[in-house]
């Protein structure tokens, strides 16, 4: 459904809560993006970046990036806000996060 406001509507519920998190991203045009060469490479290395606060990053494949995203994001409070994402497997294919949340105690 576009053009109904749902990214201005995340983005401010992101700007609301991101302070009550250790990390956050908002991560935009994840759908455009994708679909480029090396799409979901770049979506990793925005995230990456954005976390890490390092222009930097060097992802040279896809697997490389989901072990760097696990190891930046293990045991901290994150916000990720994932916008324009019109596949659930393309979340799968980007973090690979299906054995990444547990009970917490």
């Amino acid at each position: 459904i576009g053009g109904v406001g749902k990214t201005t509507l995340a983005k401010f519920v992101y700007n609301l809560n991101f302070g009550y998190f250790e990390i956050s991203c908002f991560l935009a045009n994840i759908r455009e993006t994708s679909k480029l060469p090396n799409g979901l490479i770049t979506l990793q290395k925005q995230l990456l970046s954005t976390l890490l606060k390092n222009e930097k990053i060097k992802i040279s494949s896809v697997d490389e990036g989901i072990i760097k995203i696990r190891n930046a994001l293990c045991y901290r409070k994150v916000l990720l806000v994932l916008d324009d994402v019109d596949e659930p497997d393309l979340v799968e294919a980007i973090f690979d996060m299906k054995d990444w949340f547990g009970l917490r105690k």
